[in-house]
């Protein structure tokens, strides 16, 4: 098990993604373990929302939050009016839709503590991966914190949605927003029947370090919304899996999913070359690095950036696609 987080948390950090509060300051860093993994809303007549980490969180009207998840970054933006989102993470001021934010605050790791302070928010919203004691320091200063947990993908995404809207007593436009994010993924669902998923693999590598994502992580969610059969997971991989050379050779997939710019690096490398994906009938589809990992709104245009290289006929034309609002470039596929 620690292994697997270790793991995972290392292959989100290179990446630069979902998890960026594991990059909070704190030299001892203290995880909290989390009530199943995932906030989610509580009954209608509740009055406190118990966030992933077992605290009670007053059910308000927030009107100076600090998001501290690039997942909360852009659902608190469908959530409510902008002006209430006082700063987002410095991750999401890079994203391609960053516009839709415009030029409010960004926090970084650095000194976060004092320029989220300087901000006078009520109310700070961070994962799994923010330190402990930064959290009590927070509340320490009078500001209330929410942990939305564990960001595994569509069905955490869904949870957090719900408890955000609980939290902030906005239950209506969650439910709107819940239903539009399903409207979305069943859309891409019913692209690709189940008989023509084409099997392949999440890889990405690290000189001679190879991870993978499979079952449990969003990267599932996007591989098979994109019309992909995890082979991993049909090897019993879960989680961000490491590799080994001989893993790799025994699931010999035709098809891999990578980082953008990663393609070159797996041709290129002495064994990975050896592979079925890097042959004349193989396939290696890149995701673009905003989209890639992302567990949260962003699965759509992942998937919907991976469905259109491995299964372009079936991806509708350019202007009349709906499965991709997001307007972000189409995937490369590295050739």
């Amino acid at each position: 098990m620690k292994t697997d987080i270790l793991n995972g948390a290392l292959l989100i950090a290179t990446l630069s993604v979902s998890m960026w509060a594991a990059t909070l300051p704190g030299s001892a860093r203290t995880v909290v373990p989390m009530n199943g993994g995932a906030a989610d809303a509580p009954d209608i007549e509740a009055t406190e929302v118990v966030d992933a980490r077992g605290v009670a969180v007053p059910i308000a009207n927030y009107q100076r939050i600090v998001s501290l998840s690039t997942i909360s970054d852009h659902v608190l933006l469908e959530l409510v009016e902008p002006e209430r989102v006082v700063a987002i993470t410095e991750y999401t001021s890079r994203h391609p839709v960053a516009w839709r934010f415009g030029d409010r605050p960004t926090i970084s790791s650095s000194g976060a503590l004092e320029s989220v302070l300087s901000l006078r928010p009520d109310l700070v919203t961070v994962t799994l991966y923010a330190d402990e004691a930064y959290l009590a320091r927070l509340r320490e200063n009078g500001v209330q914190v929410f942990d939305l947990g564990d960001m595994r993908g569509v069905g955490t995404t869904r949870a957090s949605i719900r408890a955000l809207g609980a939290l902030l007593d906005v239950r209506d436009r969650a439910a709107a927003l819940e239903r539009s994010y399903d409207r979305e993924l069943a859309a891409l669902d019913a692209m690709v029947p189940d008989d023509e998923l084409v099997p392949g693999i999440y890889l990405s590598v690290y000189g001679d370090t190879f991870f993978g994502a499979t079952a449990n992580t969003s990267y599932a969610d996007t591989l098979h919304l994109g019309g992909v059969r995890d082979m991993a997971a049909e090897r019993g991989f879960e989680d961000w899996p490491q590799y080994t050379a001989e893993q790799l050779l025994a699931l010999d997939p035709p098809l891999i999913v990578t980082l953008e710019g990663m393609g070159s690096v797996i041709r290129s490398h002495a064994l990975l070359s050896t592979l079925k994906a890097c042959g004349s009938k193989g396939r290696i589809v890149e995701i673009d690095g905003a989209f890639n990992g992302d567990a949260g709104l962003g699965i759509v245009e992942a998937a919907h950036q991976v469905l259109s290289r491995v299964h372009p006929a079936r991806v509708s034309p350019p202007g009349k696609n709906t499965a991709a609002p997001t307007g972000a470039a189409p995937a490369k596929d590295g050739r």
